[in-house]
């Protein structure tokens, strides 16, 4: 007898609902599979165009620095082109953005409401700042399925000439800051902290214009308060910084002067560290006076400053006392103080002293100038001048 199976009417709904299923399954895959795809093109692609920023930033970034690293040398007619140099050099996607002289703007950056304003010249005596723009057209990949083939990617940046009111390698030396007013206002004494209480902006423009035929002698005073044309040696690190911070500096001795004086940038940093101390000196650390400042300290000082940074002395090796030059100036950094308080000179400002030699038994000759540094950025006016990223 042939069995037959009968398929109640339940279960032949249960077996249509179950293949209805299954091809609802299949083609909700199919659209999510394409949703998927195109997240995926478009998470690659926004990923690319985000790249495409950042480095387009980086050689606006450059464009505006290079400009800044013109003006800060004193060779403004040369930043746009550097500018342009430098911010091609930028590459995006290993290609060359679009940067060109009309997207260089020189500028006045006030420090104050820290806004920049376009002067039109990179001669103005305002200018102080460049702005910066590099573009770059990004190309879609898989954005084109959709519509999207290009996005321009473009990025401005401003960086200004500023001033740094903390830096590295400050000699041990400390000067009054009527000498420096002397130079800047002759004849002597017609300007005091009284009446030119800082420097301001045409200060540090004149100090930077000033050359050997400006040549000043600094008698060093080991103990004693500072005087017109003299100037004191002081132990580092700071006694205390300004911030609160005790130091610990080194004891009066003419070696630690001697050395402190004559050596490299790098080695006077590792001196410094080695007492604890930090590496740069800013604007209302103390510094104690350094007793050790002899004439003979004086002399061999200079000559190893001048061997160290400034091309050699004549005569090569005097460190008797002798007078002699440099073979070429050697600008340092030196504190700039206007009394000594209780054995402590607070700092000013840090200045600039461009050494040209030593004259026997009277002092280390030279003349103050300006020069371009690293440190903490500031819109103070001081010889030290430093470029930074504004904006």
């Amino acid at each position: 007898m042939r069995r037959t199976n009968l398929l109640l009417p339940s279960a032949r709904s249960r077996a249509s609902g179950t293949r209805a299923r299954r091809g609802s399954i299949l083609i909700l895959v199919a659209i999510l599979t394409g949703v998927l795809l195109g997240v995926a093109a478009f998470a690659v692609d926004f990923g690319r165009m985000y790249l495409d920023r950042a480095q387009v930033h980086v050689s606006a970034d450059a464009a505006a620095l290079a400009g800044a690293e013109r003006l800060l040398h004193l060779a403004p007619t040369r930043a746009a082109d550097s500018a342009v140099r430098y911010g091609q050099l930028n590459l995006v996607e290993n290609a060359t953005p679009t940067i060109g002289g009309a997207d260089v703007v020189p500028g006045r950056w006030d420090f104050t409401s820290r806004t920049f304003t376009a002067t039109g010249s990179w001669t103005s005596p305002s200018t102080n700042a460049v702005r910066a723009t590099s573009r770059f057209t990004a190309q879609y990949l898989f954005g084109r399925i959709y519509g999207f083939n290009t996005k321009l990617r473009s990025a401005t940046s401003v960086a200004a000439v500023g001033y740094a009111s903390r830096t590295p390698c400050v000699r041990p030396m400390v000067v009054p800051y009527q000498a420096l007013l002397d130079m800047l206002f002759p004849p002597a004494g017609s300007q005091s902290s009284a009446t030119h209480p800082s420097l301001d902006t045409a200060d540090v423009r004149r100090l930077a214009q000033l050359t050997v035929a400006n040549e000043i002698t600094l008698a060093g005073k080991g103990n004693g308060p500072l005087g017109s044309g003299t100037f004191g040696g002081v132990r580092l690190p700071p006694i205390q910084y300004a911030d609160g911070g005790a130091g610990s500096p080194w004891n009066n001795s003419s070696n630690n002067w001697e050395y402190g004086l004559g050596v490299t940038c790098d080695s006077l940093a590792q001196r410094v560290e080695s007492y604890g101390g930090r590496p740069t000196i800013g604007v209302g650390d103390q510094l104690a006076e350094d007793n050790g400042v002899a004439t003979s300290a004086q002399s061999a000082g200079v000559e190893r400053l001048c061997n160290n940074e400034g091309g050699g002395t004549v005569p090569a090796s005097p460190k008797n006392n002798a007078s002699f030059r440099c073979v070429n100036p050697v600008p340092v950094k030196v504190a700039v103080s206007e009394a000594l308080v209780g054995g402590r000179f607070v700092v000013k400002f840090i200045g600039v002293f461009a050494v040209t030699g030593y004259t026997k038994n009277t002092g280390i000759r030279g003349y103050f100038s300006s020069v371009g540094s690293t440190g903490t950025f500031s819109g103070t006016p001081s010889p030290v001048k430093a470029i930074a990223l504004v904006q």
